[in-house]
């Protein structure tokens, strides 16, 4: 998004030129440089008066010409000079970025991404076409979301210009207990002890009664994935991926036998037909027709054939855990919101969500002015993000579930306060520090890879961006039979005493195991909205940790440093959660950058994919951009119209 008083098309963070040129090395915004030698105009005939005034004349005209030729070329060589010192950023990857002149979605299946935008096309708003995209994508990507996961949903309303959030986070069953898992800590991820009380469904019926358009039913939401499960659909590479991963789990667990393929006796792989998923097309042709899901699913005999299944293999969750579930609606005045310049405002969920987190990074680099034809400002800018996350995620391990912890939501309101961001940057220096200068619990954040985000604007303005987990791949690698429904494993985003996390540093009593609480999460699903123009953005991850520096990072370089929406998720990625102390970047992040970076004391780490990205953006001309990030697999992109 550009301010409308610059170019729109100025995406020059990642600029093209003829391969060898000097041009293609410039970083964002004011390359490439197009200066040329001033013109002189031709001298018109005159009439020599004397051969001493011809003589001097033509001296001082062969003067200035050197001059100016001499001072060009000093110039230029000093421009090419500095121009040679900035690196090559990666050229673009296969995924399509979509442009459209009244809406978009951006899913992480393009088969979902068109529901979506179907959706839209028949008159449904953001909200329908989000969730009619979140059951498609719980069947195409169910390693990474379904209904037996939960979701955050951040809804813009163009009309008001504020936010509604709708909270779905899953919870812990009545009889979980803070030490449920002490010596038993693989309990937390897999079987049916691991699941906490699902709470998808409710908040996309939820939505769909408070925020919906009123103008599509309700079962022309599911139709389209109800179509594809009695079709059969092809496997994604995302989904195949997933399984191959844990083809050993799968094969020796009873109810996972519905992703063997009965053809090969092998997890299916990429663009089999899958046809095994009986139950749950069932489920989803029974809650496509009820009058009220809600009931249904928590209280009818869907959860009484569930709770049988939990009874049977030793699951803690009963009727009145399915019973008791509520998803919140945090009005406007419950959101987070951050104020920044130049009129842009961002706003997100409350905790346990990290939408605050990710707002909190972007409050503190808005601070910081960077000449982007400098290699070394370009430098220190990564320098600054890295320490901005590390302050910020300091910050995270204070949260907590609102309910359970008195003072989350005051410290998410003061992270993203203009007075905390001053702060900061104070104390943000050339070099890095100890551990204990940024703060903190000394808590590394839960891993929560299984997760999937939907980025929609639809063509009234309103915007939707919505995070959905069952928290690791496949989540509990458990299966109800009754339903088809893949479980959650999200009672492992809690906390345990004594149980070191993975990177072996003690748990936050934050996010300790409470009956009915909520886990502390990494989703950060942002609208980012402009009250002086038209600039809007929907944007959000899946990643676990990562969540929170990639979308920051996405947005930052979308808006702050003018490269379009795909070259913002297609830019290699850095990221420091501060526990542990070190930056995981992408490997084709260029090394002139991360020497510089170990330079001022970060010490890097390599690793592939970091975080997925959907965006969806609306610029000053009223141009809608998408992009669904290719680290998602090939079938990944947006569709709109």
């Amino acid at each position: 998004m550009t301010p409308e008083s610059e170019p729109s098309s100025s995406n020059a963070y990642y600029n093209t030129f003829p391969p060898g040129t000097d041009e293609e090395n410039l970083p964002p915004e004011y390359g490439p440089f197009d200066e040329v030698e001033p013109l002189i105009e031709p001298e018109k005939p005159m009439k020599i008066r004397t051969l001493v005034t011809a003589v001097g004349l033509t001296v001082l005209v062969f003067t200035l010409l050197i001059s100016t030729v001499a001072f060009a070329s000093l110039y230029f060589h000093l421009l090419m000079q500095n121009n040679s010192r900035l690196p090559r950023w990666p050229g673009p990857s296969i995924s399509p970025l979509g442009k459209y002149s009244k809406a978009a979605v951006a899913a992480d299946n393009e088969i979902c991404s068109e529901i979506g935008r179907n959706i839209l096309l028949r008159g449904g708003n953001a909200v329908d076409s989000a969730i009619a995209s979140l059951f498609c994508i719980g069947v195409m990507d169910t390693h990474s979301s379904g209904l037996g996961g939960g979701h955050f949903m951040t809804i813009y309303n163009a009309t008001t210009k504020e936010c509604t959030v709708i909270d779905a986070r899953e919870i812990a069953p009545l009889a979980a207990t803070e030490e449920m898992y002490r010596n038993k800590w693989n309990e937390s991820r897999i079987g049916w002890k691991a699941i906490a009380v699902p709470g998808e469904l409710h908040g996309l019926w939820t939505e769909f009664e408070k925020f919906g358009s009123g103008k599509i039913e309700w079962r022309h939401l599911l139709k389209p994935t109800i179509d594809l499960l009695a079709e059969g659909y092809p496997t994604s590479h995302a989904l195949a991926k997933a399984l191959n991963q844990n083809s050993a789990q799968i094969k020796s667990e009873p109810t996972m036998k519905n992703f063997i393929n009965p053809e090969t006796g092998s997890v299916f792989q990429p663009g089999e037909q899958i046809k095994t998923r009986k139950n749950l097309l069932e489920t989803l042709k029974f809650l496509a027709n009820s009058t009220n899901p809600i009931r249904d699913f928590y209280e009818g005999a869907i959860a009484e054939k569930m709770v049988k299944e939990f009874e049977k293999n030793g699951g803690i969750l009963k009727m009145e855990d399915f019973k008791n579930y509520r998803s919140i609606v945090h009005d406007s005045k419950n959101v987070i919101y951050t104020k920044l310049k130049n009129g842009r405002g961002v706003c997100g969920p409350p905790p346990p969500s990290g939408s605050a987190v990710a707002q909190a990074i972007l409050n503190i680099m808005d601070g910081f002015e960077y000449n982007l034809k400098s290699f070394t400002d370009i430098a220190t800018l990564y320098h600054h993000f890295l320490e901005s996350s590390k302050f910020s995620y300091a910050a995270r391990s204070w949260l907590g579930d609102p309910n359970f912890v008195a003072n989350a939501t005051e410290i998410s309101r003061n992270i993203t306060s203009k007075e905390w961001a001053d702060w900061v940057r104070s104390k943000i220096t050339d070099v890095t520090h100890p551990d204990d200068y940024y703060g903190g619990s000394f808590e590394a954040p839960p891993q929560d890879h299984g997760t999937t985000h939907v980025s929609i604007i639809d063509a009234q303005g309103n915007a939707v961006s919505v995070t959905s987990t069952i928290n690791l791949y496949l989540g509990a690698l458990v299966s109800s039979e009754s339903t088809g429904i893949l479980w959650n494993n999200e009672m492992d985003d809690f906390s345990t005493p004594g149980h070191p996390n993975f990177f072996g540093f003690p748990p936050s009593p934050a996010n300790f195991i409470r009956p009915g609480k909520r886990p502390m999460s990494s989703q950060s699903p942002l609208v980012i909205f402009n009250t002086n123009g038209q600039e809007l953005m929907a944007v959000g991850g899946a990643g676990g940790s990562t969540i929170i520096s990639g979308v920051a990072g996405v947005a930052l370089h979308a808006l702050w440093l003018k490269a379009d929406v795909k070259q913002a998720v297609d830019a290699p990625r850095m990221h420091n959660q501060l526990q542990p102390n070190y930056t995981w970047y992408e490997p084709n992040f260029p090394k002139a950058y991360v020497k510089s970076l170990i330079d001022r004391g970060h010490t890097m780490k390599a690793v592939n994919n970091l975080t997925v990205v959907t965006a969806a953006e609306r610029l000053a001309d009223g141009q809608i951009y998408a992009n669904s990030d290719f680290r998602k697999g090939e079938e990944s992109a947006p569709a709109g119209y």
